[in-house]
């Protein structure tokens, strides 16, 4: 998902913590699994097994709710500059004067437990190429230490390499 205009709006650790949030508040709502992500400056790469409808369905639900309290929290906070860059040409639907995001995200189906790995690697080494730090541990916004020895349910992703989600794991602790 890349932001409008590449306004680079997750540079505020503020509106990166609400990315975060809003994906925990759809989980809850539609169950779905994180198998990794990156929040970049100016736009998000995620790889997700949806189990709540189409891919479609969860891009509308995160990119809305979350450009929903970014715009919110900027109007708050009187960010008229960072407002200024993410005006619209013309209203949208429901009078929308703002977009965070870019409209037609990419999307690519991961149709094997390779290319799954091959996209985390990809996703988690993103910082690294954009000069951002020196090794994917050291961002701060990313599912990369997540892989790394952990307590167990201390990160919200779900290391499994299969990457999809079968329905009777849907089933108890709270479906995910």
């Amino acid at each position: 998902m890349v932001t409008h205009q590449r306004v680079p709006v997750f540079r505020s650790d503020h509106a990166c913590e609400m990315v975060v949030n809003t994906l925990e508040e759809v989980r809850r709502l539609y169950p779905y699994k994180l198998i990794g992500y990156v929040i970049m400056p100016d736009h998000i790469h995620t790889i997700i097994n949806n189990a709540s409808g189409t891919i479609s369905d969860w891009l509308r639900r995160v990119r809305g709710n979350s450009a929903r309290v970014i715009l919110s929290w900027l109007r708050r906070e009187g960010h008229e500059r960072s407002l200024a860059k993410l005006v619209l040409k013309s209203a949208q639907k429901r009078n929308h004067n703002h977009a965070v995001w870019q409209k037609d995200p990419s999307v690519i189906d991961l149709w094997s437990p390779k290319f799954i790995r091959q996209k985390l690697r990809y996703l988690h080494l993103n910082p690294v190429r954009a000069g951002l730090c020196e090794h994917p541990a050291d961002w701060k916004w990313s599912s990369y230490r997540s892989y790394l020895p952990h307590k167990a349910g201390a990160v919200p992703i779900e290391i499994d390499w299969q990457g999809y989600l079968r329905e009777k794991r849907l089933t108890g602790a709270g479906g995910q």
